[in-house]
């Protein structure tokens, strides 16, 4: 218990800082703020004319097809905002940095983390939250208590998906270092192809999203379960229910590839 306190005042103490540190332009950072809302809502308008164009899209219709493009948008704002320090991973071992997180008493992972997660970016995310929260209500999500605390579970649980997937992209720089191309097919995956119903893919598509690639679990499922559309959900009406199970499960199986990264991690002694 002591250690995890110790984790969290540390977490705490580092992500303050780089706040208070982006605080100090404050037009500058009202300025983006402003800039990154401007932009979502132009690529949501986009997404609606085509949606309305083509009378729905796999069953779902305008204002569902907008929430799940948000939630997509959302989950991505807040995987770079509280975990996004994880893509420092491949310039570390690159330069031979990572020496010196891995002689450290702390977790070389929380460290790169803390250190490198641009927790300031949290602020962006205010604008597509709005966005989630309005297309839901005209799509016909009730504002309960109890859907409430269910939007903040699936989101959390939807950022964890994301970030144990990259996470066991990154852990593969141990050894084979230049891992840059395959986070760049992951990034244009989860930007350009989460946020369509994934029944769109095929049968094919759909189970790599599923099972092999759980990025379903980062949008597609969350989004259906929340709309309340159980019936819609690919293999099995559970599946939305479980993404929070799923989560832990890839954050476990991540953690696993990271740990066998690290086992076999040689210096470049740069």
């Amino acid at each position: 218990m002591d250690k995890i306190k110790l984790y969290i005042r540390n977490y705490l103490l580092i992500l303050n800082l780089q706040v208070r540190s982006r605080m100090a332009f404050r037009g500058n950072f009202y300025i983006f703020l402003v800039g990154v809302l401007l932009k979502e809502l132009a690529m949501l308008v986009m997404l609606v004319v085509i949606v309305q164009r083509f009378d729905g899209l796999a069953g779902w219709g305008m204002w569902e097809i907008a929430f799940l493009y948000s939630i997509a948008t959302f989950t991505m704002r807040n995987y770079e905002s509280f975990a996004g320090g994880v893509r420092e991973v491949i310039s570390l071992v690159k330069t031979g940095e990572m020496d010196a997180y891995l002689l450290t008493p702390l977790s070389p992972l929380f460290l790169i983390n803390a250190r490198h997660t641009r927790i300031w970016r949290m602020y962006y995310n205010i604008g597509i939250l709005a966005v989630a929260i309005f297309c839901g209500w005209q799509a016909g999500i009730a504002f309960t208590m109890g859907n409430a605390i269910r939007f903040v579970v699936m989101m959390l649980s939807a950022m964890l998906v994301v970030y144990a997937i990259y996470l066991i992209v990154f852990s593969f720089a141990f050894r084979v270092v230049e891992v840059n191309s395959a986070v760049g097919i992951l990034d244009d995956i989860t930007r350009n192809y989460m946020i369509y119903p994934i029944s769109i893919y095929g049968a094919v598509g759909s189970f790599l999203f599923t099972f092999i690639l759980p990025l379903g679990f980062a949008a597609y499922y969350p989004s259906a379960y929340l709309l309340g559309r159980t019936e819609d959900i690919l293999y099995h009406p559970l599946l939305g229910v479980l993404t929070p199970v799923i989560a832990l499960l890839w954050l476990g199986i991540a953690h696993i590839f990271w740990r066998f990264g690290v086992r076999r991690y040689e210096s470049t002694g740069s």
